[in-house]
């Protein structure tokens, strides 16, 4: 959905990360606030609950496609709201597709939604979370993945023929992943993709 940013000529966009199956009618995102940005300052800074906002879309294709072909979604920062979309979707459905979520942080701060994964995690017998940390804090005492995320992921999957990929986060990261995942053998037609553009606002889209 494209923000519109009061005050400005200026819009943002913004992944949904609600399943387009809930009832209430509400739209969920996931936005880091940064200091410098245009749209995460005005949310912390001024926005208050019952504000109005000029919204447009939706927009995009990152849906969940058909098939019984395994799952690889590889997330980092804000990327989290699409990818728990289609995760929320397979939870809704049942689905049983054999599905793994890579995703990546600098620190455990900044891992969010991990009950709800683990729960999922639970519910879905085929399905696994993969949570790596690239710059953990002492006090994190973290004993999970550490690294790149895209290092994590050569590390767990040596052969994904076949599979479906999901891909959503900062442009560096995107544009490493899309090739590991090719040479690990996805097709180029089956990496769905939703990269960040450069706003000059850190984490927005």
């Amino acid at each position: 959905m494209d923000f519109a940013i009061p005050g400005t000529d200026a819009t943002r966009s913004f992944s949904m990360a609600n399943t387009s199956s809930r009832e209430s009618g509400l739209l969920e995102f996931v936005i880091k606030v940064y200091p410098d940005g245009k749209f995460s300052r005005f949310l912390a800074e001024k926005l208050a609950e019952g504000d109005r906002l000029d919204l447009s879309g939706p927009f995009g294709v990152f849906t969940l496609r058909d098939g019984e072909n395994d799952l690889v979604f590889v997330g980092g920062g804000a990327g989290m709201a699409p990818i728990l979309a289609l995760l929320r979707t397979l939870g809704e459905r049942g689905i049983q597709r054999k599905a793994t979520f890579f995703y990546g942080a600098r620190a455990k701060r900044d891992l969010c939604f991990e009950a709800e994964l683990h729960e999922l995690q639970e519910r879905l017998p085929n399905f696994r979370y993969i949570p790596a940390l690239s710059d953990p804090d002492l006090e994190d005492e973290w004993d999970g993945e550490t690294g790149l995320i895209t290092d994590v992921v050569k590390r767990h999957a040596s052969d994904l023929t076949g599979a479906h990929a999901y891909v959503c986060g900062p442009p560096p990261m995107v544009e490493a992943a899309l090739p590991l995942l090719g040479q690990l053998g996805v097709e180029e037609k089956r990496i769905y993709y939703d990269k960040f553009t450069t706003t000059g606002d850190p984490g927005e889209q």
